[in-house]
């Protein structure tokens, strides 16, 4: 048995983006038969800081429906601990001491993951946790952009956590506070009519077409025929509206492709002005890392010529960070070809 399955306590660091330690909780208790207690480490919301309490109960929920009276040993409720600020090493450390360590028997081994949280939190509880000698002890980092968990000794622990960690559109706005705010409701427009829709579209000025709702039902129904096989029609979803309690207005996301736990927004438009274009752009990344993190993926589709949709990505791709490539412009002259754009957007999913 290896030291990653052999372990009674898991240590998650929570920060704004609860996502990680789920994937990371979730992947351990469908491994790891002898978890019993998992830590969920947050700060505490005060004058110094603001707090992930909340995120910390929003993963809590999210464990309890997937795990309570499934796994052997573990115990609920999940154990909190707070931290009254983040960014000093003495007191996260005598916090952890005090809250955590003093509660641990050193038969006990244990795990922390130090993805989540502030840099100040993971460097000084991971130095606590190291100097833990008696201990059966282990590490991790989950390196988002490839999809797998690495730990301290550069043992990659799982890869392709797509495959192995999934969960409903549902439950990842859940973890982030928020709902659905409308129905599915069927698209009034039929087959036939959405193709003349988008023939115009791609073949004319555009000038009959009101409104791009079609576009979406369209785009769909196209990406379910070549990818749900693998996607799974449930997590191929069109037309939810999201909302959360406090904030002034809610949002919609055109499109939901979900592979395993990882979100990819589809964002459609027929206007042909780069400037809107790059409006609904800009708006489906924003929308996207708040519910699926920065590692979640946008595709913006509007009707824009190849050298303006050619430039409109580098300028997305600027603006949002560049390194991580995720987003992907699709225009006009995609659109022609059915091949072309359904392989660019099955490419940007799975790779």
């Amino acid at each position: 048995m290896s030291k990653y399955e052999n372990f009674k306590h898991l240590v998650l660091l929570i920060g704004t983006n609860p996502l990680p330690s789920f994937v990371v909780a979730d992947y351990f208790l469908r491994t790891n038969s002898q978890v019993r207690n998992v830590w969920l480490v947050h700060s505490e919301e005060n004058l110094l800081q603001g707090g992930t309490g909340s995120q910390a109960a929003n993963l809590e929920g999210l464990i309890r429906k997937r795990w309570e009276n499934k796994h052997p040993s573990l115990k609920f409720p999940l154990e909190k601990i707070s931290l009254s600020d983040v960014s000093d090493a003495v007191k996260i450390r005598s916090e952890i001491e005090n809250k955590m360590l003093k509660r641990w028997n050193p038969s006990e081994g244990f795990h922390l993951d130090y993805t989540g949280g502030t840099k100040a939190m993971a460097i000084h509880i991971y130095v606590r946790l190291q100097e833990l000698k008696n201990y059966q002890q282990s590490f991790s980092y989950l390196d988002a952009n490839n999809f797998r968990l690495i730990g301290d000794d550069q043992k990659i622990i799982a890869d392709k956590l797509r495959d192995k960690v999934s969960m409903e559109f549902a439950e990842l706005i859940a973890l982030h506070g928020f709902i659905r705010a409308n129905r599915d409701e069927p698209s009034t427009i039929d087959k036939a009519e959405q193709e003349r829709l988008f023939d115009s579209f791609i073949n004319t000025d555009g000038k009959d077409l009101k409104d791009g709702r079609w576009l979406e039902t369209y785009l769909a129904e196209k990406i379910r025929n070549k990818m749900g096989h693998k996607l799974n029609d449930n997590n191929i979803l069109q037309n939810w509206k999201i909302k959360k309690n406090g904030w002034g207005k809610d949002f919609e996301l055109d499109v939901i492709l979900l592979y395993g736990y990882h979100l990819v927004g589809l964002s459609c438009t027929i206007g042909r002005k780069t400037e809107k274009v790059k409006l609904k752009g800009v708006e489906i990344i924003q929308r996207c890392r708040q519910i699926g993190g920065d590692e979640a993926r946008s595709i913006i589709v509007g009707g824009l010529d190849q050298g303006n949709t050619e430039m409109l990505q580098k300028e997305l791709e600027y603006e949002s960070g560049g390194a991580r490539k995720n987003i992907l412009a699709l225009g006009i002259a995609d659109l022609r070809n059915e091949n072309i754009y359904l392989k660019k957007i099955e490419n940007f999913v799975f790779n």
